[in-house]
């Protein structure tokens, strides 16, 4: 009997310590909250030092974190493992555009996000001490092949994003306006 259940056994380990591996190197791989888009296809914001965005709250998730200023290298984001990282080559939250807010599914960073409804509130901080409040608008999921979320727009908005679904093989977005 217990030779029957060997060679099941076996091919049942190697797929568990397969899908292990493949979640960790999901995890820990540099380019998983990367989009596919044209970086280029962005308005370079011009840097304010005393309003640049500081902290992030969003009071019905328990989210109040850092935020952190990130950029593309190499063809890569850069992302904070203390908080969300602000995409500089897009417009300052709360200027004219689309601004790019991104952050790991982490329970102590964006892992609630996915909780997040039109209506609710998000409050960016800035370095002088101001503050602007953007509204949720939307909610969707998407592949990181569908880039169209982050292209720029002709309103105030910032687009929050981390990685959901299977394997982290989706992009969980919400966007809210500048009320």
């Amino acid at each position: 009997m217990l030779k029957s259940l060997a060679n099941p056994l076996k091919l049942l380990g190697i797929i568990l310590i397969s899908l292990s591996l493949i979640s960790i190197f999901q995890r820990y791989s540099p380019t998983r909250l990367s989009f596919a888009f044209d970086p280029d296809s962005q308005n370079i914001s011009s840097i304010n030092s005393s309003q640049t965005p500081q902290r992030i709250q969003i009071e019905n998730l328990n989210i109040n974190l850092p935020i952190e200023p990130s950029s593309i290298k190499n063809s890569k984001l850069e992302i904070s493992s203390r908080g969300v990282s602000y995409l500089t080559s897009t417009p300052l939250p709360g200027q004219t555009g689309n601004s790019i807010l991104y952050g790991h599914n982490y329970t102590n960073i964006l892992g609630n996000l996915t909780k997040i409804k039109p209506g609710d509130i998000v409050r960016i901080y800035y370095t002088d001490g101001s503050f602007k409040d953007f509204e949720v608008s939307y909610t969707l999921e998407v592949s990181p092949k569908d880039s169209k979320v982050l292209e720029n727009s002709t309103d105030t908005r910032i687009t929050l994003y981390t990685c959901s679904g299977f394997l982290d093989t989706k992009r969980f977005v919400a966007v809210a306006i500048s009320n």
